[in-house]
């Protein structure tokens, strides 16, 4: 169960990666036990003919040397047999069990779970933990493990006695290669009833890894406006953003060559560089009181201002700022730009 009754809601993906970065991830002990039992038994299963190989030859390369044996040679040998026989397994164990884990909740770095937390020294918490249903999960998983244990050795040693009457009447070859045989079998059995108790741990694991992930729906809340940002501030950004925005366009409006008017609703300023554009360029638009203004500013800087109703709402509706006009203007605009050219003396 959740800790806390008000924590009914799903993690969501950001509590989870938090989670994860904090050590907090599904994890069965389980899982690599059982991987590991059965890698065992396909190991041995495979490796034991060289390490019998190994070892005879161990064995005679001992007795055939002299009665007085040198030391250093021998014990040379020994550690060499040794970490041949005994180090591939090592290895190969570390691997699976590396697997067991990466399989469950992939590769993770992080010392956060080894930080000391007063939680854990905490006596009331400790009472929690020793009647929570955690503890009682865990007390009945250990005693099935420990049944299935007994009950295992104990056929597997009803099975050995049973062939002690056989012994004697085959080599010590045969013998090795029946005391091998069953370990790898009890390996195997293990490994193969494992499997559910890893499973049944696995499910229960990510049952409790959900439960303490769960969130309320304040903080479900509180993280959202972290991730969208709160309102208000979002507001303020925008408007922020708005009014430096509406600056520059007013600053670009003495630079335009003309601005285009709805005598009170529209007003558009157009630049046009003969040479360097290939059309006039919106640089300034605006309606009701955004256009007085760019009026206001246009008569201040003496850039011309043409009345012509039906082209500044075209304008205004079709171009956005620092946009060229759309070719089907260029006849009305041009006829403008040529009357205050003119007014200019730039051309004839």
């Amino acid at each position: 169960m959740a800790k806390d009754p008000s924590k009914t809601e799903k993690a969501t993906p950001r509590r989870r990666q938090k989670a994860r970065e904090e050590g907090q991830v599904l994890k069965s002990q389980d899982v690599p036990i059982a991987i590991s039992l059965i890698a065992v038994s396909v190991i041995l299963v495979f490796y034991l003919p060289f390490v019998f190989k190994k070892l005879k030859n161990y064995v005679y390369y001992i007795f055939s040397q002299s009665t007085y044996l040198d030391i250093s040679p021998l014990i040379a040998t020994s550690v060499y047999i040794f970490f041949l026989l005994i180090l591939p397994v090592f290895l190969i164990l570390i691997v699976v069990g590396t697997f067991g884990n990466v399989i469950q909740f992939g590769f993770i770095f992080t010392a956060k779970p080894l930080t000391p937390k007063l939680s854990n020294i905490n006596p009331v918490t400790g009472i929690q933990r020793v009647f929570s249903f955690k503890t009682l999960f865990e007390t009945l998983k250990s005693s099935l493990k420990l049944i299935v244990a007994v009950a295992v050795g104990y056929y597997a040693v009803i099975h050995t006695l049973s062939g002690f009457s056989s012994l004697s009447f085959i080599s010590f070859r045969d013998e090795v290669y029946l005391l091998a045989r069953d370990s790898v079998l009890l390996f195997f059995t293990f490994g193969l009833l494992s499997v559910p108790v890893a499973g049944i741990d696995y499910l229960f694991r990510r049952w409790e890894y959900e439960e303490n992930l769960k969130m309320s729906k304040q903080e479900v809340k509180e993280e959202r406006k972290q991730q969208e940002g709160h309102p208000l501030v979002k507001s303020a950004i925008r408007r922020r953003q708005r009014e430096i925005a509406m600056r520059r366009m007013m600053a670009e409006v003495p630079k335009a060559d003309v601005v285009i008017t709805n005598p009170t609703h529209y007003a558009v300023a157009l630049k046009y560089e003969r040479g360097k554009m290939h059309a006039p360029k919106v640089v300034a638009k605006g309606a009701d009181s955004v256009a007085l203004k760019i009026k206001e500013i246009a008569l201040e800087s003496g850039v011309p201002i043409e009345e012509n109703p039906e082209l500044a709402r075209t304008l205004y509706e079709t171009c956005d700022v620092g946009d060229y006009i759309p070719e089907e203007l260029y006849r009305a605009v041009a006829r403008i730009l040529a009357k205050i050219y003119r007014r200019r003396g730039e051309l004839p």
